[in-house]
């Protein structure tokens, strides 16, 4: 969809942080089977490089897409922000 980089000039590090963070936050969710599968769609997005997401302080995952569409993942809700 996007070519990987075309939109920002992020040092390595921090590419290399998005990258491992996926398995953490995907990493959270192991005991609702239909929630995992959801969350692995998303992390299968973050790695190919069409979205980013980040862990807030409450435990919330702020989901943000290269379109700027961003979403909130509460524990049982998705919320679109923007």
């Amino acid at each position: 969809m996007f070519p990987r980089g075309a939109f920002d000039a992020k040092t390595k590090r921090e590419k290399r942080r998005r990258r491992t963070m996926p398995d953490a936050i995907a990493g959270l969710v192991h005991a609702d089977p239909a929630k995992a599968r959801v969350m692995a769609y998303f992390r299968r997005l973050v790695t190919d490089g069409h979205a980013e997401w980040q862990m807030l302080e409450n435990g919330d995952i702020r989901l943000r897409f290269r379109t700027g569409d961003t979403y909130l993942l509460a524990k049982t809700t998705i919320i679109r922000i923007a």
